[in-house]
């Protein structure tokens, strides 16, 4: 209903004096499962926490983390990554697999609201890519 979208609207906006915290990740190389030839893809990735104190318990679940997005990372293919819904979809499995890690119950497929809960529950805001190559 537009009323749920307008709260899931509300949920994603910034309190403008709040100062964003980044965590970013190691870059990422892996193989594309693209069966017709060899390809690779690097991306480098960050993730907007709400809250300065989860940057170590991120931290101290960043293996985790890591096979967590490998594991998705290797089961794509170069179309699935190349145009922009295809980035995006990753970017929720990346949040998705994140919290995983953590823990936490992932939200129900297709769902983007984010819940204004305590940061603690849910401290992972948004997934960021800054490098994105695919050959």
């Amino acid at each position: 209903t537009a009323g749920e979208h307008a709260d899931a609207k509300s949920a994603h906006r910034r309190d403008p004096k709040a100062v964003p915290v980044f965590v970013p990740l190691d870059n990422f190389t892996v193989n594309l499962a693209d069966r017709d030839t060899e390809r690779y893809a690097q991306i480098g990735i960050s993730l907007e926490l709400d809250d300065p104190k989860a940057s170590e318990r991120i931290k101290l679940f960043m293996p985790a983390i890591r096979n967590n997005i490998l594991m998705v990372l290797a089961h794509k293919r170069a179309s699935d990554l190349l145009e922009r819904t295809g980035k995006e979809k990753l970017a929720d499995e990346v949040l998705r697999e994140t919290e995983r890690a953590l823990g936490i119950e992932p939200l129900q497929a297709g769902s983007t609201a984010r819940p204004n809960a305590d940061p603690e529950a849910r401290p992972v805001r948004a997934v960021h890519f800054s490098n994105f190559i695919i050959q």
